[in-house]
């Protein structure tokens, strides 16, 4: 029977979700008793992960440091602390196998073999440097998102030799606010990523993360096709009204786009076919964004969409939806008059189009009532 543990956490302000570690009781019993208990007995809550390195590891689990308020952080001699559950503290290292692929989760050490405590880490990348250097006693099978969000933080410092090297800043402090054991069934949050497998999407967050069985990510047609179902899967969120987790798997969808798609030179019939895919998926955003009622956002994506079209024309109808959905936005933010006139060039490319024609309408009566209530304003100063 598999046994699990869960580790939540946060970073800065924000709840990310639920990293779900599968430990190998086989191999590296010990390790794996070490931990689960203390998770089990919370020794991990409130501790952080105080070394990052994005494309190698994360590490965290120093149980001697924890931070109850914000202002203690980062605390002194942060990462040189932590102890096992067993009497010596140290143990012995076990399962020394090939760390040939990313998200297994082992000890670390104090520099030496048989060192092991209560610090561990998780790397991100196949680091077969390490092979036979640390104890490997666990592999991530949920939130793979939540730690490549962890190592996507700002540090304070990259030299190895700064005493602050690969500290995560106190704006970014990546905190571990509950842990405990996990069994199947048990829920796994998160807050970065939709996890939602409808229309077909059993693709994890980030491309290079899948383990699904003949997955060629050099195969342009199945990366355009996995793209496209991520795509749809967001747009069957989208009609349920689910407008976050829409959001989430529109950028899920704009995230594959962007690493998968091919070299124009080599493949030009699929770099044209990405490139419009990933003009609906703008579009798409901008849509959602505006229904969040985060104006701001709808104006980035409506952005790049103006962007992109000096290099791929977009359609008149996408045109006119791009300016409709500025005009919103900046309704939305009370600039009616910048509303106005992205409202007017949406009308001149669909003149028949009723909802832009009734938006129009209200925007200019908003754009007069502004401009008499300032003309009334003024007429005080000279009466």
């Amino acid at each position: 029977m598999k046994t699990f543990a869960y580790l939540d956490i946060r970073v800065g302000t924000r709840d990310v979700g639920r990293i779900v570690i599968e430990l190998d009781f086989e191999k590296a019993p010990k390790a794996s008793e070490n931990f689960l208990q203390l998770c089990e007995s919370k020794s991990y809550k409130n501790t952080c992960f105080h070394r990052v390195i994005k494309n190698f590891m994360i590490q965290g689990g120093d149980t001697d440091h924890k931070i109850i308020r914000h202002d203690e952080y980062p605390p002194v001699a942060l990462g040189i602390g932590g102890r096992s559950i067993y009497t010596s503290n140290f143990f012995d290292d076990e399962n020394l196998r090939a760390i040939d692929e990313p998200f297994l989760v082992c000890m670390s050490n104090k520099g030496t073999v048989n060192s092991n405590s209560s610090q561990f880490f998780i790397n991100t990348l196949a680091s077969p440097h390490l092979t036979g250097k640390h104890t490997v006693f666990g592999k991530v099978r949920h939130g793979k998102s939540v730690v490549r969000e962890i190592e996507r933080v700002s540090v304070i410092s990259s030299k190895n030799n700064d005493p602050q090297a690969w500290l995560p800043v106190k704006e970014e402090m990546v905190l571990i606010v509950d842990c405990g054991k996990w069994n199947n069934g048990d829920p796994v949050p998160c807050y970065n990523a939709c996890y939602d497998s409808l229309g077909g999407d059993i693709y994890e967050e980030y491309p290079d993360d899948n383990e699904v069985k003949g997955l060629d990510l050099e195969n342009p047609e199945m990366t355009y096709k996995i793209s496209t179902v991520i795509k749809e899967s967001a747009s069957l969120l989208l009609k349920e009204k689910r407008l976050r987790d829409a959001f989430l798997k529109y950028k899920k969808a704009l995230r594959y786009c962007n690493e998968l798609i091919p070299d124009q030179d080599t493949n030009p019939e699929y770099h044209k076919k990405f490139l419009n895919l990933k003009k609906t998926i703008y579009l798409n955003l901008a849509l959602v964004a505006l229904q969040m009622n985060d104006y701001k956002t709808t104006i980035d994506y409506c952005g790049y969409l103006l962007e992109m079209d000096k290099e791929v024309p977009m359609t008149q109808t996408q045109t006119s939806k791009t300016f409709y959905r500025l005009g919103m936005a900046y309704r939305g933010l009370k600039n009616f008059e910048v509303a106005l006139e992205f409202l007017q060039k949406a009308s001149s490319l669909c003149p028949n189009d009723q909802g832009i024609k009734s938006e129009l309408c209200v925007v200019q009566k908003l754009v007069e009532d502004e401009k008499k209530s300032e003309r009334q304003r003024f007429a005080k100063f000279f009466d």
